[in-house]
């Protein structure tokens, strides 16, 4: 398919519209209200958004104006009149609804303009969560996607979603706790904009001001009431609301003043995005009533139940809809964005845009740089709903290179609190031009310090950071070391065959990772054989992990714990995330089995004996090479010194834990393990025949107590290391006087056998580089060892 710039028929839209007014965002008096209604009367024939589906030769068929939404709002307002015989108060209106972001916007600015208080629920929320966040809101009424009034008997009559939404409140209600809740149906597309039925061109409504006028007019804005409630994704715990007020609010629409990237005119793929999530509310919606951006949505459809379609996004629907209006601006999760880069129909577009935003998790290094290298204009998209934008959206170039890296919105006052080697926790600090939404009222405006147990990192040389992951997600070992999980987890994540990781291991001595399959891989957890099968299958993206990771933090295949979905899915948020607290509460028994079985293991023990009960040396010594392969990742011959090669203290304790285990495993005794036994025993060849001795109660065979046996480890060392027996020098300087014996100057050792054949040349001296007469003190020696 070609590609069609966007740039071309975003010029149209804006020739063919008039000059955007902008509204006083800087007065203390901006409310919601006053927001709506100055769009509706100052730009009323200007782009609300547009429609995919385009022939770019009719505009008017596809351009949903702002008055054309006061229309439409005049339509929900009326729906709401019988809520508001008390004015005094503003009622709580939820909304749990996956629709169109038309209509949902739609509604929830009618919402608004009726002085009620919107409440974006998420669909994905368990029922146990919703009754919660309903009833810790005083939630009066709540938009659904069915019609209440209609017999649950007749299901025949609706759709599927009609079905699921129906099921859902139904288990909603039957926890009885919710008995005076009342049920709106959710007006459909067709019903907010009759005139897409037949695809004909708006009329545009003259009488609006006057309806406006006619309808009730919340008042002066109170700082300690809500004028919107969102809510937490739900990652740690059930979600919780979070209440916006008119200050926060008024925050969020200047946000954009601390950026350099100018939104005005420009259209965006608001149909991506979740439209009850705020990175999906903010994006499509805050930046239309802020700045005059101008949303992209899908054409709605009518269906055969006589309602509009409601339509999933997809790489494929979406990227013909961008093409379609004209996109300049789009946002994508992780995911969607690693499809598109396996297409080079879809990067070639996204090279288009201006911009190209990514949330809501983390994305591959590997996807990053080719889309990078491919000339996408890629950025950071961070925020949260207690505080809203973080990153500043947009910088005025894209970072190129550094594209995992962002900037600090200058709108936030922050501190960055020290929380290991090149990682901070960040802490916003109230201003005077930003609060952060902390509280169901706002009575007292002291001073906010908000930890959102977001980890950063520093970039080496400029002004910018990047997520590393969560305070309350990483995992400390037992031995104090810490794992961010958070981009291991995603390295995962991207593998089709893994529909969801998640590590763990607090407490513990080495990380596990639990896998969910992905449906078209699911496997039987009791068959051992299937299991392993499985795990080779994701076995490239384990090593993958383990190439990534520090040492303590890299995954073995005794703690792959794999789930069956089938009988017990992993808990999602309302993000499509795995939801850490309460999967590690669910998952507790198989976590702490897995640990027990990898200390308990009898394989390993059975395969070193033979069927006289006897250790088998070679099959000792083949466990240990497996072993310290594994955890060291390294190709180590048998001689080889461990810490001369590149392992570490971590590796040492790991591979120490494995010979524990084999021992404790084989052996029917009592055996102490020494804690330094990988530091005296550093080579597999050393601690093979250390742990023969230990099971068999005897020495491997052959191996006799000889001074050769002792000092091969020193004899290895100085053929590693001096394997030429001449001293070179500068061939300018004087030859160094050397005796006619040569001397072994020997420091601090005491004790240690030297097969005499190999030392019968040499003198051995105690000495002491201390010592006033140190032999060659007065003499410098430069040598080079080869």
């Amino acid at each position: 398919m070609p590609v069609t710039s966007p740039f071309t028929y975003q010029k149209t839209l804006q020739t063919s519209s008039p000059v955007f007014k902008t509204p006083d965002l800087a007065s203390r008096d901006l409310t919601p209200t006053k927001l709506i209604d100055f769009h509706l009367l100052n730009n009323s024939k200007y782009p609300f958004g547009v429609l995919a589906g385009s022939t770019k030769s009719n505009l008017e068929n596809d351009v949903i104006t702002w008055n054309e939404v006061g229309s439409a709002l005049v339509k929900v307002t009326q729906d709401l009149n019988h809520l508001l015989i008390d004015t005094s108060t503003s009622p709580v209106i939820g909304i749990i609804a996956s629709c169109d972001p038309l209509v949902y916007f739609t509604t929830l600015l009618g919402i608004m303009r009726a002085g009620c208080v919107p409440f974006a629920i998420s669909p994905r929320n368990s029922a146990a969560a919703i009754v919660r966040l309903i009833k810790s809101t005083g939630c009066q009424a709540l938009y659904v996607q069915f019609d209440p009034t209609l017999p649950s008997q007749d299901f025949e009559k609706i759709s599927f979603v009609e079905k699921s939404s129906r099921k859902q409140i139904t288990e909603v209600l039957e926890s009885g706790e919710l008995q005076h809740i009342q049920l709106l149906e959710l007006p459909s597309a067709d019903m907010l904009f009759p005139r897409l039925i037949d695809g004909s061109a708006y009329t545009f409504n003259s009488d609006l001001p006057q309806q406006l006028a006619s309808m009730v007019t919340p008042n002066q804005p109170d700082y300690a009431v809500p004028v919107m409630i969102l809510h937490s994704s739900g990652t740690t715990n059930f979600p919780k609301p979070i209440h916006i007020n008119t200050f926060t609010f008024q925050g969020w629409m200047n946000s954009n003043r601390y950026f350099q990237f100018s939104w005005t005119g420009e259209v965006i793929a608001a149909m991506v995005l979740p439209a009850f999530h705020v990175m999906g509310i903010n994006l499509g919606l805050f930046t239309i009533l802020s700045d005059g951006a101008i949303s992209g949505f899908f054409r709605p459809e009518i269906g055969p139940h006589g309602h509009s379609m409601i339509k999933s996004p997809n790489s494929v629907n979406v990227i013909e809809a961008m093409r379609s209006l004209g996109c300049t601006v789009a946002a994508f999760s992780p995911m969607m964005l690693a499809e598109f880069a396996s297409d080079p129909s879809s990067v070639e577009f996204l090279k288009t845009l201006k911009r190209v935003g990514f949330g809501g998790g983390p994305l591959t290094v590997e996807i990053g740089n080719q889309l990078i290298k491919a000339g996408v204009q890629l950025s950071v998209m961070f925020g949260s709903t207690e505080v809203g934008t973080i990153a500043t959206q947009f910088p005025k170039r894209c970072l190129g290179v550094n594209w995992e890296y962002f900037e600090i919105s200058s709108q936030l006052t922050t501190r960055l609190v020290p929380h290991g080697e090149n990682l901070y926790e960040l802490v916003i600090l109230s201003s005077d031009r930003h609060r952060c939404s902390l509280a169901h009222r706002f009575d007292d405006f002291a001073p906010q310090t908000y930890h959102t147990n977001d980890l950063l990192s520093k970039h080496p040389t400029l002004p910018l950071y990047r997520i590393v992951g969560r305070k309350d997600d990483q995992i400390i070992l037992s031995n104090s070391e810490k794992t961010n999980p958070g981009p291991l987890e995603a390295i995962l994540a991207f593998n089709p065959a893994i529909k969801g990781a998640l590590m763990f291991g607090r407490g513990k001595p080495q990380n596990g990772v639990l896998i969910e399959p992905g449906d078209s891989y699911t496997v039987d957890v009791t068959d051992r054989e299937a299991v392993g099968n499985y795990i080779n299958l994701i076995w490239p993206s384990i090593e993958e992990v383990n190439r990534f990771a520090p040492t303590h933090s890299r995954l073995t295949r005794e703690l792959i714990l794999v789930i069956d979905p089938r009988v017990k899915p992993l808990p999602k948020t309302n993000k499509g995330q795995v939801a850490r607290v309460k999967t590690l509460e669910m998952f507790s028994d198989e976590i702490e089995a897995i640990y027990v079985r990898d200390q308990l293991s009898t394989e390993s023990g059975n395969v070193i004996i033979d069927s006289n009960g006897e250790v088998v040396w070679e099959r000792v010594l083949e466990n240990v090479r497996e072993i310290v392969k594994a955890i060291s990742s390294l190709d180590l011959k048998d001689e080889e010194d461990f810490f001369v090669e590149g392992c570490d203290s971590i590796t040492a304790m790991q591979i120490r834990s494995k010979i524990t285990q084999l021992v404790i495993t084989t052996s029917s005794k009592d055996v102490t393990v020494p804690q330094n036994l990988v530091y005296q025993h550093a080579s597999i060849s050393r601690l093979s025949a250390w742990t023969f001795g230990i099971l068999s109660r005897r020495k491997r065979p052959n191996e006799l107590e000889t001074q050769d046996a002792q000092c091969a480890p020193l004899s290895s060392m100085i053929k590693k290391y001096s394997p030429i027996t001449t001293i070179r020098t500068h061939q300018t300087a004087a030859p160094l006087p050397v005796p006619n014996k040569a001397v072994v100057i020997r420091l601090n050792h005491s004790g240690l056998k030297i097969r005499e054949s190999e030392v019968s040349r040499c003198r051995f001296k105690l000495s002491s580089v201390s010592t006033e007469r140190f032999p060659a003190r007065q003499q410098k020696v430069s040598a080079t060892l080869t």
